[in-house]
């Protein structure tokens, strides 16, 4: 499975990096903080941190564009857990 879309500026997809790997492995680690901020969220981080979080992945995307300029960013859906149900 595959846990975040990876984008260059332009907004294309890529292969993920090293930074996305590390971006991936913090979303791990953080996950149940994340669920309780963000459950049902699309966030975009970098460099470890949310930059922005939006109700869908193309929100999301947009809004992380404007803030990330020349920065790579990783896009993530942050699912709810069954104890928030």
């Amino acid at each position: 499975m595959k846990l975040a879309e990876a984008y260059d500026m332009k907004g294309k997809e890529r292969e993920e990096d090293d930074i996305d790997l590390s971006n991936d492995q913090w979303l791990e680690e953080n996950y149940f903080d994340l669920v309780q901020k963000y459950p049902r969220l699309w966030i975009a981080v970098i460099d470890q941190q949310v930059i922005c979080d939006a109700g869908t992945k193309s929100a999301a995307e947009a809004k992380a564009k404007k803030i990330a300029g020349d920065q790579e960013f990783s896009v993530y859906f942050i699912e709810p857990t069954v104890l928030q149900m």
